[in-house]
């Protein structure tokens, strides 16, 4: 995806006051499909994706020279990362040291390609995770994906009835 672009919008989004966790344009079932993830201090509402879904949209409106987007053939998906954040740059996994994610490799080291523990730091091209007890050096080259991990409080979460009224 053309830099110049890429920046543009996340200028649009930072100067509305949110985060631009990330953009990707993609085909989805034939047609282009612009997808930015934002987020807050205190979450996403669907006001907010509406707010920079239109701004957005005005810039794509007026920047006709845009290869990527073929006169209006794409549609545009504005949305909160989610619980389970999605986590794409170095500077992600710092933000969230101390917590659980999900790591899926390209590549495996030591003989796996998914790590599931609690991020120790990230420097100098490298996520450390304690898995199993174990800390582990993944460059951070090698990871195809990562996650915040969400796991319900089983304290909180005891007695409470699902929907049929069962525990």
């Amino acid at each position: 995806m053309n830099e110049n672009f890429l920046r543009n919008i996340e200028d649009i989004v930072e100067s509305l006051g949110y985060e631009c966790v990330h953009v990707s344009l993609r085909s989805d079932f034939g047609r282009l499909k612009l997808q930015i993830l934002i987020d807050t201090l205190g979450g996403i509402n669907a006001g907010d994706c509406e707010l920079v879904s239109g701004k957005v949209s005005g810039y794509l409106d007026e920047a006709s020279d845009i290869p990527e987007l073929d006169k209006g053939r794409y549609y545009l998906e504005v949305s909160s990362p989610g619980i389970e954040r999605p986590l794409y740059k170095p500077e992600d996994y710092a933000r969230f040291q101390g917590r659980e994610a999900r790591l899926r490799l390209s590549d495996p080291i030591g003989g796996r390609k998914t790590f599931t523990g609690t991020i120790q730091r990230s420097a100098e091209g490298t996520v450390t995770i304690i898995c199993d007890g174990q800390e582990t050096d993944i460059p951070f080259s090698s990871i195809r994906g990562g996650n915040l991990v969400y796991r319900f409080n089983d304290d909180k979460d005891k007695g409470k009835r699902n929907k049929r009224g069962k525990k």
